[in-house]
């Protein structure tokens, strides 16, 4: 398969998080997106040495992490919620807080869309859209 430079995974993460959050929500939002890439996630199954050792490819996508202010990022999190032609995922408090999915679901119907932490914002798409929508981010450092 051709690989696809016309794209790209840009992670946005809350600055102020200690390292293993920030480690936890990229993996995650990762994670989410190589499976719902499905087949286009790699361009093959391995790279090999001339001596045959085999290497599983990684992502044939660029993968970009950005920082964010708290405040920056819940603002983030709503505008990509309304923009087009990009797939999303929120990586949010509860996530890292509980493993249990039907805890999350409980919490959440508690809460409004307002009160909800965001600890990391992934959006999948074309390079110049998400470049637009992140151009006010800094790389992670």
């Amino acid at each position: 398969m051709k690989q696809d430079f016309d794209r790209r995974i840009s992670i946005v993460v809350n600055k102020e998080l200690p390292a293993w959050q920030v480690l936890n929500a990229v993996a995650h939002i990762s994670a989410y997106f190589g499976n719902k890439t499905g087949s286009n996630f790699d361009t093959g199954e391995f790279f090999t040495t001339r001596d045959g050792v085999d290497y599983p490819r990684n992502s044939q996508y660029a993968i970009i992490i950005l920082s964010a202010k708290p405040d920056q990022l819940a603002s983030f999190a709503g505008a990509v919620r309304s923009a087009t032609g990009v797939q999303s995922m929120y990586f949010i408090r509860e996530m890292i807080e509980t493993t249990d999915d039907q805890k999350i679901i409980d919490t959440l119907q508690k809460k409004d869309a307002n009160d909800v932490e965001f600890l990391g914002v992934g959006i999948f798409g074309e390079n110049g859209r998400l470049k637009e929508l992140t151009k006010h981010f800094r790389l992670w450092s």
